[in-house]
């Protein structure tokens, strides 16, 4: 299928779309795909050609919603992993969050999604940061990921009530990484 088709794109914005506007009104895990092709005025079969369940329409609308944080200076980035990405949420997507919060397959999801992308974006400039050189540089990644993911679940767990800078605080407690000017 070719990704550039202006009907392929269509398509999958208009699934997309459903998705968004269903997530502000249900919990994620009791969105049908029915209900989304329903909503999006797209057959069944047409949202099988292009995603393989739901949550890979999901996943597909979380890179769609994050495409702006890579736009974001590495810096900042790695300095302010909460904070970047809480920049990036409109107050729509911040409705969904809202809705969505206590939803454990919308949560893991979106986690991992978010985790494996900032792994990446240590991993392609694991140059540009300055690290204890004891530290083996292909594991900065796996520590940034994993303090990131358990970072997530201690809020998620505890309900902790802490801003994005506290969060990007506490982070940098822990973890020392730096970005070379």
């Amino acid at each position: 299928m070719n990704n550039k088709d202006l009907r392929v794109i269509k398509t999958k914005k208009a699934l997309s779309e459903a998705l968004f506007k269903l997530l502000t009104k249900h919990e994620f895990s009791t969105v049908s795909v029915n209900q989304i092709c329903r909503e999006a005025l797209v057959h069944r079969t047409t949202f099988y050609k292009h995603f393989y369940d739901k949550y890979d329409l999901l996943l597909y609308l979380f890179k769609e919603k994050t495409e702006d944080y890579f736009k974001v200076d590495l810096k900042t980035r790695i300095n302010a992993p909460f904070t970047s990405f809480m920049k990036l949420m409109d107050e729509n997507t911040k409705n969904v969050e809202r809705r969505q919060m206590y939803d454990a397959a919308f949560r893991s999801t979106l986690v991992n999604h978010f985790i494996d992308l900032f792994k990446k974006d240590i991993k392609d400039n694991v140059s540009r940061i300055s690290v204890d050189p004891k530290v083996p540089e292909d594991a900065i990644f796996y520590i940034y990921g994993g303090l990131l993911s358990g970072m997530t679940q201690w809020v998620d767990e505890y309900q902790v009530d802490k801003t994005p800078s506290e969060l990007d605080d506490i982070f940098h407690r822990v973890v020392n990484l730096e970005v070379k000017d």
